[in-house]
């Protein structure tokens, strides 16, 4: 993809800056000229039919539309309609970031088409009924406004689908680890599991077990467990082809090889050998692949044993489908350990990452087993408090303040300190976009510290801004 995608982008501006120049500075100025109020029309056309329809209304409120989203609508409709050579760049580079977060509020890319041939169809009529304008120029903006619109959408497409891919499997994935919430725990069962198969089928052939009755490494208990979750787990083809290969090798030797009745002593070892020698290689690069799950991939912070931001996506987006559905609200803070830097200067990075780990603690007292605790990224955690409101969130978040505050960070037997927290919060506004309510956080922490820290933000519900 890192290839691919440029060379995508380059064709799209490529052929958009040619129908620019192709096209004559008449069917440019028509499109231009359109007044205020027929791209308003067409605006409130747009929006009036796709609030009819049921998935949109997850992503668009009538007051959203009348605040802010209609503004957005006719601006971008007419940078579209009047692109130029000059401001192409800039024209698609603002397509890429609408794309981006369309793929983070998980909007669905049929609805964006459906839009864009709602909106299409409303320009051409508008375009159809101007009797002051020849048939040639109409004919003219009309296959120019398409091809622009069309051109629009296939950036966002672009810039959609791999920002789309990666939200679905992280959202698998975290699926997967509240399944598999301890790693280590499912990787004794099932290298217990693989061992048990091997030491059974060796008892079964010592003991002569008619070959009907011996089970298959694909049938094994550590064979379905593979086939229908283990696959799904690891991140890695090739050994996940290379264990799927070995199980059918195994099964393999075991449905030839062993099924000869008159096969000597010496063979049957020889073939357990054999056999042994794959069960083996099956088990080590089973191993390595947990051993690495649990080291970075099972979603989990190595030191704080905290989630990390890479599910913020998917969890922000299941809890905004949830507050807009059911109407009840969340909170998010963001919290930062003040001078941080200077615990780490003072008594070293050993005392840094045991407080951390103490901070980490003591939010997790404070929070309720239905809110999530993120470790944001350095000293910054964050916190996504369900069914709050921000009054509630202050209240909270001021007695995590205050017990923090009133906590000593010990050194050594000599030697304790406190440390002090600041934090940002935001409600949530009913925006899809989680990055939008992230950014409002962010500021709250920032003015935060900027009012001399050890204290808390919030930014006020129903304020908005151009983040």
């Amino acid at each position: 993809m890192k290839n691919i995608q440029p060379l995508n982008y380059d064709i799209i501006k490529n052929e958009w800056q040619l129908l620019i120049n192709n096209t004559n500075a008449a069917t440019h100025q028509t499109l231009m000229s359109l007044s205020d109020e027929e791209v308003r029309q067409l605006v409130d056309a747009y929006y009036q039919y796709m609030l009819q329809d049921e998935k949109a209304k997850l992503f668009l409120s009538t007051t959203q539309v009348e605040e802010r989203l209609s503004a957005s609508m006719n601006n971008w409709l007419r940078k579209v309609l009047g692109s130029s050579c000059e401001d192409l760049s800039e024209l698609i580079a603002h397509q890429r970031k609408v794309g981006e977060v369309h793929a983070r509020i998980g909007l669905p890319i049929d609805l964006v088409a459906r839009g864009a041939r709602k909106l299409k169809y409303e320009l051409f009529q508008l375009l159809l009924n101007k009797p002051q304008i020849s048939a040639k120029e109409i004919s003219d903006a009309i296959f120019f406004s398409g091809m622009a619109i069309d051109s629009a959408i296939e950036v966002m497409t672009i810039a959609f689908t791999p920002s789309h891919q990666k939200m679905m499997h992280d959202q698998e994935h975290f699926r997967l680890l509240t399944v598999y919430d301890d790693m280590n725990v499912e990787r004794e069962r099932q290298l217990g599991a693989l061992k048990d198969w091997e030491n059974q089928f060796i008892y079964n052939i010592a003991t002569e077990l008619p070959f009907e009755e011996r089970v298959l490494l694909s049938d094994s208990e550590f064979g379905l467990w593979f086939a229908h979750k283990g696959q799904h787990i690891f991140r890695q083809p090739d050994l996940i082809k290379k264990i799927d290969s070995l199980i059918q090798k195994i099964d393999r030797i075991i449905t030839t090889e062993f099924a000869n009745e008159s096969s000597d002593a010496f063979s049957r070892i020889h073939l357990l050998r054999m056999l042994r020698q794959d069960v083996e290689q099956v088990n080590m690069i089973l191993s390595s692949i947990f051993e690495e799950i649990v080291k970075s991939e099972n979603g989990k912070d190595p030191m704080t044993k905290l989630l990390t931001r890479r599910f913020i996506p998917t969890i922000m987006g299941r809890e905004i489908g949830l507050s807009i559905r059911s109407g009840k609200p969340f909170t998010i803070a963001l919290l930062d350990i003040d001078y941080f830097k200077k615990i780490n200067d003072n008594y070293g990075h050993a005392v840094g990452d045991n407080t951390l780990k103490n901070i980490a603690t003591w939010l997790h007292e404070y929070v309720r087993s239905s809110d999530y605790v993120f470790r944001y990224g350095g000293e910054e955690f964050m916190l996504l408090l369900v069914e709050t409101t921000l009054s509630q969130a202050q209240v909270l978040t001021e007695r995590l303040r205050n017990h923090i505050a009133s906590q000593m960070i010990e050194v050594d037997v000599d030697t304790s300190f406190n440390v002090t927290i600041s934090a940002g919060l935001v409600e949530f506004d009913n925006h899809p976009d989680y990055q939008r309510l992230i950014n409002k956080a962010d500021q709250m922490l920032y003015q935060a510290k900027n009012n001399g820290r050890n204290c808390i933000e919030s930014y006020p519900f129903g304020m908005d801004n151009s983040l």
